[in-house]
């Protein structure tokens, strides 16, 4: 897996205080999706080294963190730079979703 975790403890630093865009793939064990998810996310990891860092985050073991941002169900991706959310992709999506949200905050 191409993806680093992430939890509650770790997100200010490794999201918030990120000196790259970040793309956080929240998930739970259950979800048959998210798996779906996770083989595409690790497809953009390989794809933007260097440019942009993905992670994983456990919405059951961070419960905080996902209300935090509002996540109401599994799989939800959300890019975030310079410490702000930009982009969210809520759901179960085509690579090119995914990549053109990347390319929408890569480019502001």
């Amino acid at each position: 897996m191409n993806s680093m975790v992430v939890t509650g403890k770790s997100w200010d630093k490794l999201i918030l205080n990120s000196d790259v865009p970040v793309l956080v793939e929240f998930y739970a064990s259950w979800c048959g999706p998210c798996r779906m998810v996770h083989r595409v996310i690790d497809e953009i990891a390989m794809d933007y080294t260097g440019r942009l860092k993905c992670f994983v985050l456990n919405a059951d073991d961070d419960l905080e963190i996902a209300e935090d941002y509002e996540i109401k169900a599994v799989p939800v991706v959300l890019l975030f730079k310079n410490g702000e959310k930009r982009e969210s992709v809520i759901g179960t999506m085509p690579k090119e979703f995914y990549v053109a949200a990347i390319e929408r905050v890569l480019s502001t």
